[in-house]
């Protein structure tokens, strides 16, 4: 989905698309671990790696960033207080 689907999908969900800090919490504090890229708010494309392995990026954990593109389709993360 573009941003803009993306930012919608997030709303009929009943949530907001995340935050970069929100995405790195999930990562860091409840192993959130997608192989899949997704928006985040500020316009970025990125995903959580728990456990590295193949063609999922470095061989190490981290948040992994595809910049800022313009254009493209990508998952998204979205966040919703509990």
């Amino acid at each position: 989905m573009t941003l803009e689907e993306a930012k919608q999908s997030c709303q009929d969900a009943g949530a907001e698309i995340a935050r970069v800090g929100q995405l790195y919490s999930a990562w860091k504090f409840a192993g959130l671990d997608r192989c899949s890229a997704g928006w985040l708010a500020d316009g970025s494309v990125r995903y959580p790696i728990v456990t590295p392995r193949a063609n999922c990026g470095p061989a190490e954990p981290g948040v992994r960033s595809f910049g800022f593109p313009r254009k493209g389709r990508f998952g998204v993360f979205c966040y919703r207080e509990r």
